[in-house]
């Protein structure tokens, strides 16, 4: 009987032991960074980034943390990060040091990270606040929970185009937006089989135009295209046309700005305080932005002065992609190094007196959008999501658009425009 009872004990380990799940995947042998650093990831991952960032250099534990001395798969990834750039883990990725310290401070106080000026505007001419600047933000949201009208308003038809909102968690092409550092400096791999995404200062334009479609529409009028009423015309082979946005609002070309048609992007004229910052918290854009087109059209000696100035300048030299050749200024895309001679203002129309009180908008402006029939519903019993929250609440909001146009420039007033007194500027109604 004894016998027996340790025969089936037998078996049972024996079957037990072939039935249980194999090992998990395990590394094969002891990986090192070219510093010396062991990072067991490096015998499971082969891709490549940048040379800045290539794996041989900093491994995979400096930016996706995790566990880099263990070599089994669970205990590996335990604490691992898969995008390094949200706001919320900077601290620990981006912001170590000997990387992005000052850079990851600086951002979280940028307007694209804040949207203070969106979210004190709205309150303000909603009459929920007497203060225009007040410093509320998408980080105090998210903290506080705050809510009313004008900020629920933001929080489900504004609230995706910010630095906090993490990349991925919306739906459709709403997951291309947010993520910190990586909504400007994430670009797609182009070759085939690459999975990890490329790591680029050369920001494209399309990083931008993500967000910046919407209220002035600046990335899509700087491209020469025209949101129409959405009715799809003009029609194309007795169908609506085929030229939408990823969010299937429809659109037409027409004349782009001259600096698109040069080839020009973003970056080329924005610098880097503009948008990263530099650790203060600013209430609205024109407090951010500090970029004239006299800066690079208003003759040498204003060249010489900004790049004179950039001599004594540790991290906001601006003037870096400018040079003089043959006695003449260039400027030297960012995406690609073509050299754009930067003519001088115009003698006889630009600096006359008669004109002193217009802004360089006002006359060189082709056509805005605008739209003067545009409003919205609100309905307090259905749901919707609030993209600061990442859940459905109460509370829908609709948008409706009529009338769309794009013609000459409204005109208006606006005291201290670019800190350069009261100027006559463009307006876009809607």
């Amino acid at each position: 009987m004894k016998k027996l009872i340790l025969f089936l004990a037998i078996l049972f380990l024996f079957c037990t032991n072939a039935l249980a799940k194999p090992p998990k995947k395990q590394a094969k042998m002891v990986t090192k960074t070219l510093s010396g650093q062991i990072d067991m990831c490096l015998s499971c991952h082969d891709e490549t980034l940048d040379n800045a960032h290539g794996r041989e250099v900093l491994g995979c534990y400096s930016c996706h943390l995790g566990n880099p001395l263990s070599g089994n798969l669970s205990l590996a990834h335990k604490g691992m990060v898969k995008n390094p750039g949200e706001l919320r883990f900077i601290e620990k990725t981006c912001s170590q040091e000997g990387c992005h310290v000052k850079e990851a401070k600086w951002v979280k106080h940028t307007l694209m990270a804040t949207n203070r000026g969106i979210i004190s505007t709205l309150r303000f001419y909603w009459g929920e606040t007497k203060d225009p600047n007040e410093p509320l933000t998408v980080e105090k949201l998210k903290i506080t929970g705050k809510n009313s009208l004008a900020i629920d308003y933001f929080r489900k038809l504004c609230g995706t185009c910010h630095l906090w909102l993490e990349r991925g968690r919306l739906p459709g092409f709403l997951s291309e937006k947010g993520g910190g550092c990586t909504a400007c400096h994430y670009e797609k791999p182009v070759e085939r089989g690459k999975k990890h995404p490329l790591i680029t200062k050369r920001i494209p334009l399309k990083n931008c135009v993500r967000c910046h479609n919407r209220s002035g529409r600046i990335g899509l009028s700087y491209q020469g295209l025209f949101e129409n009423e959405g009715y799809g015309t003009p029609f194309e082979e007795g169908d609506v046309s085929g030229s939408t946005l990823p969010d299937g609002r429809f659109v037409q070309r027409v004349s782009p700005d001259i600096h698109f048609e040069k080839g020009l992007v973003c970056i080329d004229c924005h610098d880097k305080r503009e948008l990263m910052g530099d650790g203060k918290e600013r209430a609205h854009l024109d407090q951010q932005v500090e970029t004239k087109c006299i800066d690079c059209h208003g003759g040498n000696k204003v060249i010489e002065r900004i790049k004179k100035r950039d001599e004594g300048e540790k991290d906001f030299k601006r003037f870096v992609h400018i040079e003089k050749k043959e006695g003449k200024f260039v400027l030297l895309g960012k995406m690609d190094k073509r050299a754009h001679l930067l003519n001088p203002l115009k003698k006889n129309s630009c600096t006359s007196s008669l004109h002193k009180d217009l802004s360089c908008q006002a006359c060189h402006s082709r056509w805005v959008p605008q739209c003067y029939g545009c409003h919205v519903r609100y309905q307090r019993g259905e749901r919707q999501l609030d993209k600061i929250a990442l859940r459905d609440t109460y509370g829908q909001w609709e948008e409706f658009k009529s009338y769309m146009r794009y013609e000459s420039p409204v005109l208006g007033v606006k005291e201290n425009f670019q800190n350069e007194g009261r100027k006559v500027v463009i307006i876009v109604p809607g």
